[in-house]
């Protein structure tokens, strides 16, 4: 029911947008877990950034994040009391964390260089995450063997904040990153398992889309200061 609300709020707000944003972001590069520590899991995360409103200096920010994720492994054993079969045997133990997150926040900026307009944007979100960890053990022969303590799926779903270093160059061009915390309120069962909830560190390049041409604040302040100074009248007039 929560991944359901996530999905629609994060439609309801692209809808939104679509009037009255300023851009939308869209980026792309590396992630790595930094919570935890036998077996770090790497991603590719796919970001979807919303600006709403006509100005820049609009603070409010909303985002979707998606991480795809490489393949953690790691060898675990598996006994037999078969006498027939060798005692242990050594599988494959494959982890694949898929990290969906819907934040709302609010952003800095600071001007690096008014005449190509390049900025530094920093953000601070709060949000809702999903962290769904699928298991899978190569090649286990379940009906003879058997894993001690073996990892098994697990969906969770809590809060998060975020923080964004952001710095837009060359015609609209961003370079972001990104880190998130790990699960407000994580796995609690009692049930052991080798890993814990996923704290992604990203390091992304992408591109920001305008929908209007007053996002270049700079430039359009120069404007009008030229505009009203045509308009003025000659003293005495």
């Amino acid at each position: 029911m929560i991944k359901l609300f996530i999905v629609a709020a994060g439609c309801a707000l692209f809808c939104l947008s679509g009037y009255s944003q300023s851009y939308i972001g869209i980026s792309t590069g590396i992630g790595r877990d930094i919570n935890n520590n036998h077996e770090a899991f790497y991603h590719v995360p796919v970001t979807l950034r919303w600006k709403p409103g006509w100005s820049n200096y609009n603070p409010f920010v909303m985002e979707v994040n998606y991480d795809i994720p490489f393949t953690g492994n790691r060898n675990v054993n598996a006994y037999t009391l078969n006498p027939l079969l060798p005692q242990m045997v050594q599988l494959q133990e494959q982890v694949r964390p898929y990290v969906f997150t819907g934040s709302i926040g609010m952003g800095l900026r600071e001007i690096v260089d008014k005449e190509r307009n390049d900025l530094f944007y920093f953000n601070f979100l709060m949000g809702v995450c999903n962290q769904y960890f699928r298991v899978r053990y190569e090649h286990y022969d379940s009906k003879n063997y058997e894993v001690l303590d073996p990892d098994v799926n697990v969906n969770l779903t809590s809060m998060v904040f975020t923080g964004e270093a952001i710095y837009k160059f060359h015609n609209n061009m961003i370079v972001m990153l990104r880190a998130q915390t790990p699960l407000l309120f994580g796995y609690n069962g009692k049930y052991p398992l080798s890993y814990t909830n996923v704290a992604p560190l990203q390091l992304s390049f992408g591109y920001n889309f305008y929908y209007n041409k007053g996002h270049d604040d700079t430039g359009r302040r120069r404007r009008r200061k030229i505009k009203n100074h045509r308009n003025e009248k000659p003293y005495g007039e």
